[in-house]
């Protein structure tokens, strides 16, 4: 890297470096020797661009080392990745947002640092303090909070890092349920997760299933040709599962003390953090008003659009019973709090209300 490289300012300016000017790619901003030098210095050896080895025109990184990656308590593979004569592949991780990259630790666990904000750059403010509230110390320990735990935070240059356990892709990408107990975990975690963060007076405002991160550490999802799938069980059945809430870049952070009816906000959640038209949802209703409209709220039409798509047609009607009111006025407790009235969720209550609609959908048992 020469001298005069400039980092760049904003967190915007870091994204559009992505692919501009032309020829730029993800992890141009990574490669710098002095960036990497100092993740080195604190333990982390970031992942290498097939690309810059001269691999293939893509945006695939690899491990740093041959070593397999070590266990890290986050993580867990399925039993068919442990099968006599199953052929381990080695990890890859597809770059193509440049916010963050993949390391690996002096004992060969996996990371994934990002960058969460640029000094003088005042967009990043509430996303850090999001991370701040939910990620970090006791928060982090909580069995109801399903963000993922903050492992360390970095600065270099007036760039701050946050490091995470290096999970899989969202839950749009992992195999389908196996049978309505599996939806109903799901379900029950995403809306814990959800609530966890509004009682921490935090608004997501980008939920969707691609922010939604489950605890695979990769490779092999069914069972090699040569073994049956009934000796080694259903996928969710091989590790005890558990779904994360990521990405809380578009948040909004009230003070405990605000007074609730000031809990309000305006406008579209991109242009708060200065990424205009770069928001690849579909617009809550009341986004596109003038008036103040509660987060909280457009967290909830999220979720209930966010699983009537990722279910679709198989559990259409248990969505349609539970979310029907997305377009009233009502808190997230009035739809769901009959299920947090406890501190154990009476799973039977919501099987019960599955049960109800059962009759008249697709559902079956089995979606093998």
């Amino acid at each position: 890297m020469t001298v005069d490289f400039e980092w760049p300012k904003t967190i915007p300016e870091w994204r559009n470096r992505c692919w501009e000017p032309e020829g730029s790619r993800p992890y141009d901003l990574w490669k710098p020797e002095p960036l990497q030098n100092f993740f080195q210095e604190h333990g982390y050896t970031l992942w290498i661009s097939m690309y810059e080895q001269g691999l293939g025109d893509n945006v695939e990184l690899l491990p740093p080392n041959g070593e397999p990656r070590r266990p890290d308590g986050f993580t867990f593979l399925t039993r068919y990745q442990c099968e006599p004569g199953i052929v381990i592949y080695k990890s890859n991780f597809s770059h193509v947002n440049n916010i963050h990259c993949p390391a690996r630790t002096i004992h060969n666990q996996d990371v994934l640092i990002r960058l969460v904000s640029i000094d003088g750059d005042v967009t990043a403010d509430e996303h850090y303090e999001a991370i701040q509230r939910l990620s970090a110390g006791q928060s982090a320990f909580r069995g109801d909070n399903y963000t993922l735990p903050l492992l360390n935070e970095l600065e270099f240059n007036g760039l701050k890092f946050v490091v995470f356990p290096l999970l899989s892709l969202g839950a749009a990408y992992m195999p389908w349920f196996y049978n309505v107990a599996e939806i109903l975990d799901y379900l029950m975690q995403v809306f814990k997760g959800v609530k966890f963060c509004h009682d921490n007076l935090i608004a997501h405002l980008d939920l969707d299933s691609d922010n939604i991160l489950y605890n695979f550490a990769g490779a092999r999802m069914q069972p090699n040709e040569v073994v049956e799938s009934n000796v080694t069980g259903p996928f969710r059945s091989h590790f005890p599962i558990r779904y994360y809430i990521t990405d809380f870049e578009m948040a909004v952070c009230f003070d405990k003390d605000s007074d609730p009816a000031s809990r309000k906000i305006t406008g579209l959640p991109n242009d708060r953090v200065g990424r205009a038209g770069e928001y690849d949802r579909e617009y809550a209703p009341e986004m596109l008003l003038s008036e103040p409209y509660c987060p909280f709220k457009v967290d909830v039409w999220y979720l209930g659009r966010m699983l009537n798509i990722d279910m679709d047609t198989e559990v259409k009607g248990f969505i349609e019973t539970h979310l029907k009111a997305l377009h009233e006025d009502f808190s997230f407790d009035d739809v769901f709090g009959k299920y947090f009235a406890q501190d154990i969720i009476q799973s039977e209550q919501i099987m019960q209300a599955f049960d109800e609609v059962r009759s008249t959908t697709t559902v079956q048992l089995s979606f093998t």
